[in-house]
């Protein structure tokens, strides 16, 4: 299952046609704008001037042209980024944002949403990876891997486990600490945020960030005192 056609299509439509409005109304705008510009201490830019003098012939193709490439970025921005997952009943496999991965069943012990993020633990109940499903409809999703046989939870299994995280707070090493503060930093940006998980996950941790709060919980595996 994937993220609908549509969703880049009309991401693309909506560019191409704002391109051609502004075809339309760029050389006015900019008569305006330099108009109320003259009356003040700002120095009018040149370009402005240039907008303004564009005739219909040119600017209105102009504007098209820019819808054009602004759509076509976009449509394959959205394709790149968007989700592409198998459910086998023996396996999922997914791809996203140029990577693949293949989780075998017996790595996975429940699926839940956080956010418009699917989470995959494994039998330690740690992730094993967050994908984002934006495009997907979640109760689609919930369904087809409920037919399949795989656990799936309408919210975290493990929500009682966390306790907020504060750098310095005891309970947790120096070298805990940096692992949760990078993953703090870079939680936004997606390659960096994956590489910080898979950390947090070799050190048996599972973060979250929930109520503007990072928030933390051991996997289940140091409740036994072992590591692996």
């Amino acid at each position: 299952m994937g993220q609908s056609p549509l969703v880049p299509a009309a991401f693309a439509a909506a560019a191409l046609a704002a391109g051609t409005a502004l075809g339309f109304v760029a050389p006015a705008g900019a008569t305006w704008l330099t108009q109320v510009l003259t009356s003040t201490p700002i120095p009018v830019p040149g370009v402005l001037g240039v907008i303004a003098d564009l005739p219909p012939a040119w600017s209105i193709p102009a504007g098209v042209l820019l819808g054009v490439a602004a759509a076509v970025f976009l449509a394959l921005t959205i394709v790149h980024e968007a989700l592409s997952l198998t459910i086998a009943e023996d396996h999922l496999e997914y791809r996203q944002e140029g990577r693949e991965g293949w989780i075998e069943r017996a790595e996975v012990e429940s699926l839940h949403m956080d956010g418009d993020y699917v989470v995959v633990l494994d039998p330690h109940a740690r992730i094993r990876v967050r994908l984002n499903t934006e495009g997907i409809n979640p109760a689609t999703l919930a369904r087809q891997l409920r037919e399949r046989g795989y656990p799936w939870h309408e919210s975290d299994p493990y929500e009682e486990d966390y306790r907020r995280w504060v750098d310095g707070r005891p309970g947790f090493t120096a070298a805990e600490h940096r692992l949760i503060d990078r993953w703090r930093e870079v939680r936004g940006k997606s390659e960096q945020r994956r590489a910080a998980e898979e950390a947090l996950r070799e050190a048996n941790l599972v973060v979250r960030y929930r109520d503007h709060r990072v928030q933390v919980r051991r996997g289940r595996e140091s409740a036994h005192g072992t590591h692996g």
